[in-house]
């Protein structure tokens, strides 16, 4: 059909009314008219009529941009399977406060390391009953693939918040992608900047109805009974998941230890049921070659060629903020995630590592945005690390935020100003100058209130501090989380199916697709020793791919009450697994059904069809001329 008779129409929507229309650009004194009370800065960029001057941007400004973004529509697209796994969160990450690091750390051209990913999107963050997320239900969504309700984790919005009950039955637990990973044999493990307990971790591993159950003392604070519900700390020790974690870095070695003990800093422990979890871990795996650490010198000195199980708590609480002097005792980011990568990449079948940038939002609850940035950098450096250890082909890397806060960056500030200092473009009604980071809410209120009323003036106070608490709007203790969806980057095999905007709980499932892990779709089809991913049974159970007609696998899949076994329970990938028979036998049998035959070579076309199995070793004569039957040399029966 004829070329002209399609049409393709490219539609840019500007959502800032100068950029739709020329603006009235005058000398100094005059004003932009849609915003009245800013003057214009003439910077020689645009012309008379408000447009860009030919030449005033180089194209060598430009060019290595559009370069980029050329050669990844010419790429093909990556759908190989994703032998490893690397997720990164950064907790309370949101677009504000990527766009504020790259000026912080260099300017507005910046890139961070995950920037440069040929795939982004966006995630929708909200909880099963609120709008706004948690740390908790955010991780049940995006390691889970389920909406849980707020503050609770790994389990069903069938679970409230604090119902102990509801957290036991087996029927409300989500599996992870931990779980997962670990049902396929590949290696588990994950690095943070919080405690190993917190929400965010605690999301691979554990199934909790209350995120603040971290240890005994905290789950009969909150009115649970530790003989009926596992607090945290002992789910990551004994849970099926968290016991077979390869690689376990972070903070919070309190919930470990009895409160009567103290740990390498002289700090106390906070259980109270007097179990020391750090030693129950020891002898656990006393029989594998596994280290356990708790200073930054320790952890250089571990050979992650020849180990198999690391556990690392370097702090009694969080890991320090990177800005603090403490920081320099403790292992960064990047370097616990150069450890854990030299534990798991050892395994043939992959690896999925979990990754937490976590004092991201811690900062930003004090409304201290310099610590928030400057973690967000680190955070930045540590991805960029995996990506150079790893390779594209056969590497899955996401970067996301498990929910936003509601730090803006305002005002209409000159290139290159201080986005920790005060807009330089712009004054408020009250003659005062405001920040060009502030937030909606948080501790900020006060420090920006005089006594007499109004707001202070910046000019007098040290913004720079690390400790400086950025203006608020409402007064509230701590900062809250913000409801807008959060960016999501992703590189190597199917990065391009995270673009669009989804789901926070999509994730897992789009993870699972590309390692083919889980038991959703899998990129490579269904997994054959795995259950059935279309159908389940009248019982309301899956079933196995495969199965046998009799045989040993009939007692290992029968209930002791009667029913089948459910499935999902049950680690069908290990080698001595024995599949579902229905007929109870010692030892399977043969089958009675015709076998094929395949030939290849000179007469191997007189091996189709069906026929008696005696007719094989005739045929085999004919083609080469042996035996006392037809030949085909002579085609005659031998005298």
């Amino acid at each position: 059909m004829c070329a002209t008779m399609y049409r393709i129409v490219l539609l840019l929507v500007f959502t800032c009314a100068g950029l739709t229309e020329p603006a009235s650009v005058g000398g100094k004194g005059e004003y932009d008219p849609m915003h009245p009370q800013l003057p214009i800065i003439n910077d020689g960029i645009v012309n008379e009529n408000g447009r860009v001057k030919r030449g005033a941007l180089p194209l060598k400004f430009i060019a290595p941009e559009m370069e980029t973004h050329v050669a990844i529509t010419k790429n093909h697209l990556n759908k190989n399977m994703a032998r490893n796994v690397i997720l990164f969160i950064g907790d309370g990450m949101s677009i504000a406060t990527v766009t504020a690091s790259r000026v912080y750390n260099g300017g507005e051209e910046q890139q961070l390391s995950f920037d440069k990913f040929p795939y982004s999107g966006l995630s929708k963050t909200y909880c099963a009953n609120t709008q706004v997320a948690d740390s908790a239900c955010s991780a049940t969504a995006y390691l889970g693939g389920v909406k849980a309700n707020y503050a609770t984790l790994g389990v069903t919005a069938s679970v409230a918040l604090s119902d102990c009950g509801a957290e036991n039955r087996t029927s409300n637990h989500v599996a992870s992608i931990a779980e997962w990973a670990q049902r396929n044999q590949m290696s588990t493990g994950f690095v943070t900047t919080t405690e190993v307990t917190n929400a965010s971790p605690a999301g691979l591993y554990s199934h909790s109805a209350n995120r603040n159950w971290e240890n005994d003392r905290q789950l009969i604070a909150d009115g649970g009974n530790p003989d009926v519900c596992t607090d945290i700390a002992r789910q990551l020790i004994h849970g099926k998941i968290g016991e077979n974690l390869n690689v376990i870095m972070g903070g919070g070695r309190r919930h470990f230890l009895p409160e009567w003990e103290t740990d390498v800093d002289g700090s106390p422990g906070t259980r109270g049921d007097g179990v020391n979890l750090i030693k129950q871990w020891k002898r656990h795996h006393r029989k594998h070659a596994a280290r356990y650490t708790e200073t930054r010198e320790e952890l250089q000195q571990v050979n992650g060629a020849t180990v198999d199980y690391l556990f690392g708590l370097f702090s009694n609480e969080h890991m320090p903020f990177h800005l603090e002097d403490e920081a320099e005792k403790k292992p960064t980011l990047t370097e616990m995630v150069s450890k854990a990568l030299d534990v798991l990449e050892k395994n043939d079948k992959g690896y999925l590592l979990f990754v937490e940038g976590g004092r991201i939002d811690h900062g930003h609850h004090k409304t201290q945005a310099a610590r928030a940035l400057d973690e967000t950098i680190e955070f930045s450096k540590a991805i960029e690390h995996a990506r150079l250890r790893t390779s594209e082909k056969d590497t899955l890397i996401i970067v996301s935020a498990d929910h936003s806060h509601t730090m803006a960056m305002a005002g209409y500030s000159s290139r290159g100003n201080d986005i920790l200092g005060i807009n330089n473009a712009q004054i408020g009604l009250d003659h005062l100058p405001y920040a060009t980071l502030s937030y909606a809410n948080g501790p900020g209120y006060e420090m920006h209130e005089e006594q007499t009323g109004g707001r202070r003036n910046l000019l007098r106070l040290n913004m720079h501090r690390q400790t400086f608490e950025f203006p608020s709007t409402i007064p509230l203790a701590e900062e809250t989380h913000g409801g807008d969806d959060v960016p999501v980057y992703a590189s190597g095999p199917w990065a391009h199916i995270f673009t669009g905007t989804y789901e926070q709980h999509y994730i897992p499932h789009a993870i699972g697709y590309a390692a083919c892990i889980g038991d959703g779709l899998h990129s490579r089809g269904n997994d054959i020793l795995g259950i059935n991913n279309a159908q389940i049974g009248l019982d309301h159970l899956p079933y196995a791919t495969l199965s046998y007609a009799n045989g040993p696998g009939y007692e290992m899949h029968e209930e002791q009450t009667g029913g089948r076994r459910n499935l999902l329970r049950l680690n069908m990938h290990r080698q001595t697994f024995e599949f579902p028979s229905t007929i109870p036998l010692a030892e399977e049998t043969h089958g009675g059904d015709d076998v094929p035959v395949y030939a290849s070579g000179p007469w191997a076309h007189i091996f189709t069809g069906t026929y008696e199995q005696h007719y094989i070793p005739h045929a085999i004569g004919y083609a080469a001329c042996i035996g006392d039957g037809l030949h085909s040399c002579t085609d005659e029966q031998p005298h």
